[in-house]
């Protein structure tokens, strides 16, 4: 695999229709997909303080975290499992709703990958939980970034285990989400391990709120889950869900694997580690394209999208050779120097929703404070050379 630019030229990204931008939905959408536009989006009138606060909140964690480990961690993805090294291939011949953006034609980009688990604080991988995924397209057209000041060549896509988000927007997370953040933060992982446990038996009873389910099942082989966006993005001319799902036979045959037998604080670091060593890896990369507002909604991240209205369909391959994906050198510039934001991205994928809206101000805010932290540099990669091997 080359480190060099796309072995074709990126797609171009710019806006679908070069008819000037409306504030109104289209008067008629030429497909039954819904078509994106400015004013798709529903902003609440407080919503930059409910922003403001929770990155105020959120920095506490940051601080406390910073005080037991001596240096700088992301307030949520802290740990990771492996960073890895790949190619995102866009599939030939897609129809013309899925050829969009960065997948409108053919064409191979290097991509970097960073597997973790989405608390902000280290814990062991024995305690269950959601996993997270960010994946940094590298080779785009740095004219066409959404924000202002970001002129790198990366597109970068953020996924979670959890297929809907687990609040529906930013004041909810700031009235439920955050009190608990901070409740995990403050507990140990015996206590969390007991609670969990207990939390199986009573879910086995009677169905938990997902706030707490995520906390009940088991853990799996991370190789073998599949990852979603949660919550959605523009899609060039349309919007769209993503998701992430094992496509070779040896990541797919550990789809749902318990990982009982594992043990160590680092276990799924080990099972990353392990099977790179022997083994190669692809990874479908699906759309699911909105096609009803109302089942369907931009600022409500809870609810399921139904594939019977709109299946997931892949648009592109992500393929991992062989490697050591947490050499020392590797594990430092992953979990130091890189950062992974979903508002770095080209004008066709720029995020949507509430969840989405909230990321943009608290990922910087995050990025910010550990990089300071930790006196790393701010910088995206330009090539996938600049990871080291």
């Amino acid at each position: 695999m080359s480190s060099s630019p796309p072995s074709a030229s990126p797609p171009s990204a710019s806006p679908p229709s070069s008819s000037p931008p409306s504030s109104s939905p289209p008067s008629a959408s030429r497909s039954s997909y819904v078509e994106y536009w400015p004013g798709i989006e529903q902003p609440a009138n407080d919503e930059e303080e409910i922003f403001d606060a929770m990155v105020a909140k959120l920095r506490g964690n940051n601080v406390r975290a910073y005080r037991k480990h001596k240096r700088g961690l992301r307030d949520a993805h802290a740990k990771s499992h492996g960073i890895l090294i790949g190619e995102l291939e866009v599939l030939g011949d897609l129809p013309e709703e899925l050829a969009q953006g960065l997948f409108a034609a053919p064409g191979t980009y290097p991509v970097i990958a960073r597997l973790s688990t989405t608390s902000g604080v280290i814990r062991s991988d024995q305690i269950r939980g959601v996993r997270g995924l960010g994946i940094k397209v590298i080779g785009v057209d740095p004219t066409d970034k959404v924000l202002p000041d970001d002129h790198a060549v990366t597109q970068d896509f953020i996924f979670v285990t959890h297929r809907e988000f687990l609040f529906a927007d930013a004041r909810a997370y700031l009235r439920k989400g955050i009190p608990l953040a901070i409740l995990l933060a403050w507990l140990p992982d015996r206590v969390i391990d007991v609670a969990s446990e207990v939390l199986a038996r009573v879910h086995r009873l009677r169905p938990l709120p997902e706030t707490l389910a995520v906390f009940v099942r088991r853990n799996t082989h991370i190789l073998g889950d599949t990852f979603y966006s949660s919550a959605p993005l523009r899609y060039g001319d349309h919007v769209c869900r993503m998701l992430y799902a094992p496509r070779s036979p040896e990541v797919h045959a550990l789809a749902g694997q318990p990982t009982d037998d594992r043990d160590g604080v680092n276990a799924l670091q080990d099972m990353v580690v392990d099977f790179f060593a022997e083994h190669d890896a692809e990874y479908e990369l699906r759309v699911q394209l909105c096609t009803d507002l109302r089942t369907m909604p931009i600022e409500d991240a809870t609810v399921d999208w139904p594939e019977e209205e709109s299946p997931h369909r892949a648009v592109a391959v992500i393929r991992f050779p062989r490697q050591d994906p947490y050499t020392p050198e590797r594990r430092a510039y992953g979990d130091d120097v890189l950062s992974f934001n979903s508002w770095r991205c080209i004008t066709a994928h720029r995020p949507l929703g509430s969840i989405n809206r909230l990321k943009r101000k608290v990922y910087d805010a995050s990025s910010e404070f550990r990089h300071a932290m930790n006196n790393a540099p701010m910088v995206e990669p330009a090539t996938a050379a600049d990871l080291p091997r």
